[in-house]
C-alpha cells in the first residue's frame, strides 16, 4: 500500500499540466464520448411515453429513468475523484465508458422495469465519474495554445449533438423498431468509442490528488458562489420541464411521432448555436451570457403552454429553448474556469455532482407535477426561478466582469 502511495505522488509531483501534451483527435474523441453518454442519459426523454405503455408504468414513473442515473451521478462525481487518488485519468476515461456501454446493453434487454432501474443507476456511475474528469481536463486533451473557453466549448458541443442528432434519432429508431433498438445502438457506439479513446487519448496524471477536503473548493471562492446560485436556480427550471418536453408535445399538443422527432432535432439544431454563442460571448461577458439564457427560457415557459400547442409556435418555441440550454453548461463551465480557475480541477467533481443532482431533482419534480396536475402549470410554476436568477446577475452578481476586460481596463487606464 505504501508503495504504491509513494508511485502516485511521484507521478503527481512529475507530472505538471501540459498544455502541449494534446491534440485534435483527443479533444475530438472527448466530445464524442459526451455525445454518446449524453444520449445515454436523455434518451429516454424522446421515448418516456413508449417506456411507459411498454412497462405499464405512468409518465412520471416512468420519469424516474432520468432521475436515477442523476441521483447516482452526485454521488459518483466527487466520491470517484477522490477514490482514484493519482491513477491516469486516459484509464479512468476508458473505464467509465465501458461501464456506460454495458448499462445500455442491460437496458435494452431487460425484462422489467426494475431491472431497467438497476441499468440507468449503474449509468450514474458513468455520467458522473466523466463529468467530474473531463471538462477539468478538456484544456489539457486540446491542441496547444487553443484557449480554454474553445476547448471547454468543443468538448460541451458533444452535448449539444447529442440533443441535434441523438435524442432525435433515438425518438425515430423508437418509431420504427421499438425504443430498446435506440439503447442498443448507443451501446454499440459506445463501444467504438472505446477504441479512439485508446488510440488518441494522451496519458492524464492529475496535478495532485484529489482529497474530500478539496471537493468544496469552488465553494470556498466567493466568485464562483456568486455563479452557483445563478446556475441551480436555471438549472432547476429547465430539468424540472425538459425531461417532459415529449409528453407534453405527445399529450398535449397532439402530435405524432415525426412530429416530436422533428421538434427535438429543431431543439438540438439551436442548442448547436446556443453552444457557438457561449463559446464566442462568454469570454466577451459570462455573466451578461447566463443572464441571455435565462430570458430566452422565461419567454419560453410563459409561452409554451398557449403557443406550442399549434405547429408554428412550437417550432419556434422549441428553437428559442434549444438554444438557451445550448449555451447554458457551456456557460456555467466556463464561468467556473474564468472566475476561479485554481479550484477548477479539485472543485469540478462536485460542480458535476450539482449537476447531476439538478437533473435528479428537476426530473422527479416534474414527474410529481405532471402526475398530479399538468405540464402547463408545470412550465408556469418554473419561472419563478427564472426570475430569482436573473435577480441574482444583476444584484448578487452585479459588477463581476471577466476577468480579461478588467484587466484591459486598467491597461487603458494606465
Amino acid at each position: 500500500m505504501n508503495t504504491q502511495a509513494n508511485l502516485n505522488e511521484s507521478h503527481l509531483q512529475q507530472t505538471a499540466p501540459d498544455q502541449h501534451q494534446g491534440n485534435w483527435y483527443a479533444v475530438i474523441t472527448l466530445s464524442i464520448t459526451a455525445f454518446v453518454l449524453v444520449t445515454s442519459e436523455f434518451l429516454p426523454i424522446g421515448v418516456l411515453n413508449a417506456i411507459a405503455q411498454d412497462l405499464q408504468v405512468t409518465v412520471g414513473t416512468a420519469g424516474l429513468v432520468i432521475t436515477l442515473p442523476g441521483v447516482m451521478g452526485a454521488f459518483a462525481a466527487p466520491l470517484i475523484s477522490v477514490w482514484v487518488k493519482g491513477l491516469d485519468r486516459r484509464y479512468l476515461l476508458i473505464g467509465l465508458t465501458a461501464v456506460m456501454v454495458i448499462a445500455n446493453f442491460i437496458t435494452a434487454y431487460a425484462a422489467s422495469f426494475a431491472l431497467i432501474l438497476f441499468s440507468r443507476f449503474i449509468l450514474g456511475i458513468a455520467i458522473g465519474g466523466f463529468w467530474a474528469t473531463a471538462i477539468a481536463l478538456s484544456g489539457r486533451v486540446a491542441p496547444a495554445h487553443l484557449p480554454i473557453a474553445k476547448a471547454t466549448a468543443i468538448v460541451m458541443a458533444g452535448v449539444t449533438l447529442a440533443t441535434v442528432l441523438g435524442v432525435p434519432i433515438g425518438t425515430w429508431l423508437s418509431e420504427l423498431y421499438g425504443w430498446r433498438t435506440a439503447f442498443l445502438m448507443t451501446a454499440v457506439i459506445g463501444a467504438v468509442i472505446l477504441v479512439f479513446e485508446y488510440l488518441f487519448l494522451p496519458k492524464l496524471y492529475p496535478t495532485s490528488a484529489i482529497q474530500y477536503r478539496d471537493l468544496p473548493a469552488l465553494f470556498a471562492d466567493p466568485k464562483a458562489r456568486k455563479g452557483l446560485v445563478i446556475i441551480l436556480l436555471i438549472g432547476l427550471a429547465h430539468f424540472s420541464t425538459y425531461s417532459y418536453l415529449a409528453p407534453f408535445f405527445k399529450n398535449v399538443s397532439g402530435f405524432n411521432g415525426a412530429t416530436i422527432s422533428t421538434l427535438l432535432l429543431v431543439y438540438g439544431a439551436a442548442g448547436f448555436f446556443g453552444n457557438a454563442f457561449a463559446g464566442y460571448s462568454s469570454n466577451l461577458n459570462v455573466r451578461y451570457t447566463l443572464a441571455a439564457v435565462g430570458v430566452c427560457l422565461a419567454v419560453v415557459f410563459i409561452g409554451f403552454p398557449i403557443y406550442a400547442t399549434h405547429l408554428t409556435g412550437a417550432y419556434f418555441l422549441t428553437a428559442i429553448w434549444g438554444f438557451a440550454f445550448g449555451a447554458f453548461p457551456t456557460t456555467a463551465n466556463i464561468w467556473m474556469f474564468l472566475h476561479a480557475p485554481q479550484a477548477v480541477e479539485k472543485g469540478m467533481p462536485l460542480f458535476v455532482g450539482i449537476f447531476q443532482v439538478m437533473i435528479a431533482l428537476g426530473a422527479l419534480i416534474g414527474g410529481f407535477m405532471v402526475d398530479h396536475f399538468s405540464t402547463s402549470i408545470l412550465l408556469y410554476s418554473v419561472v419563478t426561478l427564472i426570475a430569482f436568477a436573473l435577480l441574482a446577475v444583476f444584484t448578487h452578481s452585479r459588477g463581476l466582469n471577466n476577468p480579461k476586460i478588467i484587466e484591459q481596463a486598467s491597461t487603458c487606464q494606465n
